[in-house]
């Protein structure tokens, strides 16, 4: 078969989408200096539909569908994503064929220069800006009383702080705009924040061959057990669902990047008002094996479903178009460029 030179890749149209496309694409050329890589842009119904909380939408795959359509029809050879917008459940005859080496996964706050105030001290009067149900369920729960609005980064905007994810600020070189990272016993970010993940065809074999190596195993490990969790408990990005992964080591931790010890995980599932929470922690020797870590997420999953995680997904599902659901896109919103 001869090989193709130039291979298209699809992509979102927004500021975060074409630059982590961007950083697949030139991570392709490297490798592939005689090849071309265009981009192919597209709008989503996620896109399409910026003023709607993903619950009224009516499907998962908002920010993939349209995506997979041109993928379908060989428009393109393979599409970038960020990973959390990928439902768990891939559409027949495609493919994960790599995950990038993860950014920083933690949601962030982010307030008006000039102005600085710890979230341990938030309460009645203070106004938290999110388009993320399971941000606005876990802010509830640490700060009783703080009224959650759908964001709008604005001057003369009424909110005391934003909390977005880092990745796309630092994917953004909005940095500079981070007051605090919050660590996983405050905030648990969404099920594969901070991941690029690149979909083809699964029987594209010259594709598959050519982004093997931008698969990063210590990420897809990580990422393979949270969607795990994802998975069993029929999730998606606009019901509350949190997870922190990270690998622990009995020693020193190893110099090699690709290095993985066992696998740690936390979850949560929490009511919108954050009044109602299952949470677990669970570790495994996953030894770099993809099917140990989902048995990992499948571990997780159940001790939360054992301790009431259906039940409160449940009415979840019943309450979610109450005003304790911020407008918006679920985990994706464009303020002034970003995506959070």
């Amino acid at each position: 078969m001869t090989s193709r030179e130039t291979i298209p890749i699809g992509t979102r149209k927004s500021a975060l989408a074409i630059a982590q496309t961007v950083q697949v694409q030139s991570a392709l050329e490297k490798n592939n200096p005689t090849r071309s890589f265009p981009l192919l842009r597209m709008a989503t119904t996620g896109d399409n539909n910026q003023a709607q909380p993903l619950s009224s939408i009516g499907t998962t795959a908002v920010f993939t569908r349209e995506l997979e359509t041109s993928l379908e029809k060989k428009e393109c050879d393979l599409l970038v994503h960020s990973l959390k917008d990928v439902p768990t459940q891939i559409k027949p005859g495609f493919v994960i064929g790599a995950m990038m080496k993860r950014e920083e996964p933690n949601d962030v706050m982010v307030m008006r220069p000039g102005e600085s105030k710890a979230l341990k001290d938030f309460g009645k009067g203070d106004v938290v800006g999110t388009s993320s149900v399971r941000r606005a369920s876990q802010i509830r729960r640490l700060c009783p009383g703080v009224q959650v609005m759908d964001v709008l980064d604005a001057a003369d905007s009424p909110y005391t702080c934003l909390l977005l994810a880092a990745a796309g600020l630092l994917r953004l070189n909005f940095d500079e705009r981070i007051t605090a990272t919050l660590p996983p016993s405050v905030m648990l970010h969404a099920v594969g924040q901070g991941s690029i993940a690149i979909e083809c065809r699964a029987d594209d074999t010259e594709i598959l061959e050519l982004i093997k190596p931008l698969d990063h195993l210590p990420t897809r490990l990580r990422c393979e057990a949270e969607r795990s969790v994802m998975r069993i408990l029929e999730g998606g990005c606009s019901v509350p669902i949190g997870v922190w992964t990270e690998f622990v080591y009995s020693g020193a931790e190893p110099t090699d990047a690709e290095s993985v010890g066992q696998l740690r995980m936390m979850a949560l599932v929490s009511s919108l008002d954050g009044t109602e929470i299952a949470e677990t922690e669970a570790v495994a020797d996953v030894n770099g094996s993809v099917d140990l870590a989902i048995d990992l997420g499948r571990t997780v999953a159940n001790q939360l479903l054992a301790k009431g995680a259906d039940r409160i997904l449940a009415k979840v599902l019943k309450d979610r178009d109450t005003t304790l659901v911020p407008t918006g896109t679920g985990e994706e919103k464009t303020i002034k460029g970003w995506e959070v």
